[in-house]
Formats: C-alpha cells, sequence, structure tokens
C-alpha cells in the first residue's frame, strides 16, 4: 500500500478552496489556526499571501490522504506547460522581490548606468577598429587571434583544462547521494528527487523552496541552480528489475 504522503485542497473543511484545510489535513493540525496564520502572513506581506493562495487552490488536486485523489487540479498542464508556467511564476516572484526590496529601481538605474558610461566609447572603439581593419595593410585579425591564443597559452598552466574541470564535476555529481527525478519534475527535478529520496511530497519541497527563495532575497534560484548542476539525473527505471528470476533447485543426489 502506497503511505506516500500528498498535499491536496481539502473538498470538505475549507472556506473558500479549500487550501488551509489541505494543509491542515498534512500536517495534521488545526484548520482554524493555519487559516488565522494565512491571514496574518497575508497582511505581513501586503497581499502577497492571496496570491499564493489562489495559485494553490489552482494547481493541487482536490482530495485527502484517507481517499486519495477524488478530483483533478483546476488547470492541468503538460510537462513543457508546467516547465514554464514554473519559471514565468518564479521569475515573476524574484521580480516582485527586488521591487518590494527596493532594488529592482537601482537595478534599473545601474542598467542605464552602464549604458551610457559603455555605449558610446564601445561604439568609438568598434568604429576606430573597422576603419583600422578597413585599411591596414596588416591582417588584424590574425593578430588578434595571435593575441588571443597567447593569453590562453599564459593561463593553461594556471587553470585547469576543460576535461580536468569536466572530470572533477562527474566526481562530484558521483559522490552526490541524491538524483534529480526523470518523472516527477517541474523544471530540473531537483524537489522531485529530494521528494523520492526522503518519502516527501514534492509539491511541499516546492513550496517550502519558493518560500525560502523569497526569504533570502532569491539566494534560493542560486542554490537550486547548483543542485541541478550537481545532482546527477536517476538512471531509467528497467523493467528487467521488476521480473523475479525463477531459480531451480536440483537436487544433485542420487
Amino acid at each position: 500500500m502506497n503511505t506516500k504522503r500528498m498535499l491536496y485542497r481539502h473538498p470538505t473543511d475549507k472556506v473558500v478552496g479549500g487550501v488551509c484545510g489541505g494543509i491542515a489535513e498534512y500536517f495534521g493540525w488545526d484548520p482554524v489556526l493555519v487559516r488565522v496564520l494565512w491571514v496574518v502572513a497575508t497582511f505581513a506581506s501586503w497581499g502577497g499571501g492571496l496570491l499564493a493562495y489562489i495559485l494553490l487552490a489552482i494547481f493541487l488536486p482536490t482530495g485527502t490522504n484517507s481517499v486519495g485523489q477524488l478530483r483533478p487540479p483546476a488547470i492541468e498542464l503538460s510537462q513543457k506547460g508546467v516547465t514554464w508556467a514554473a519559471g514565468i511564476l518564479m521569475g515573476l516572484g524574484v521580480l516582485w522581490l527586488l521591487a518590494n526590496a527596493g532594488i529592482l529601481p537601482g537595478l534599473w538605474g545601474a542598467f542605464w548606468t552602464v549604458v551610457a558610461v559603455l555605449f558610446w566609447p564601445a561604439v568609438l572603439i568598434g568604429a576606430g577598429y573597422l576603419l583600422l581593419r578597413a585599411n591596414s595593410q596588416r591582417n588584424i585579425d590574425q593578430e588578434v587571434a595571435d593575441a588571443v591564443r597567447r593569453v590562453k597559452e599564459s593561463l593553461n598552466g594556471a587553470a585547469p583544462t576543460s576535461d580536468e574541470f569536466k572530470s572533477g564535476l562527474n566526481r562530484v555529481r558521483a559522490a552526490m547521494p541524491l538524483q534529480r527525478s526523470r518523472t516527477n519534475r517541474m523544471i530540473a527535478g531537483v524537489c522531485g528527487g529530494m521528494g523520492e529520496k526522503f518519502g516527501i511530497d514534492a509539491n511541499l519541497i516546492r513550496l517550502l523552496w519558493v518560500a525560502f527563495t523569497l526569504g533570502t532575497m532569491g539566494f534560493g534560484l542560486l542554490i537550486y541552480a547548483g543542485f541541478a548542476v550537481l545532482m546527477p539525473e536517476a538512471q531509467p527505471h528497467s523493467k528487467a528489475d521488476d521480473q523475479i528470476q525463477e531459480i531451480q533447485v536440483v537436487d544433485g543426489a542420487k
């Protein structure tokens, strides 16, 4: 019997969409306490809890852990659609976080500052290079290529080669105790792999990861990207592993 617990919207214990009732049923908490905490968090986040509630009400199926799923989610997406939706939601969340923290206006101003500082000098440098290239008797492209080659040769002793870097990365990935899921995935399968490893609902891990990302001003995205690079993908499940081999014991005694 499958004892893996899942996060659902509760079919009966609900005030609006059953999200708080489902969370309470999952953790064994009082639904009233969950609703009160959600309202407090919504006011503390300037309405952010309302958006989170709407998204969960749309993408969570209806059911309980005692009877299983009763109804599918309001919106069922294909794997490609889930990937795009997850990327858009996370991107909007990062922009929202930067705007709330007052960082987004600074980034926008820094972008235009860089453009103002670099754009016209780069135009003049590029125009001068093209003029020199068109009217010089020397092979400017070959001289630039030789200069780049000399720089690379000077760095070969200090920097690891591509093969050495790949070999080290493969050793680190081979030592990782976690694997990215091949089936339960929205972006790279990191949360799905953790859910399969520890027997936890992957949707709950994703929810906690998004909350951690928002609470750390987007640092969770960097951690997720690191896990996506370091965690190897789970090997495909072979049907031969599920077959039970029959062994006949032959008595050799005469």
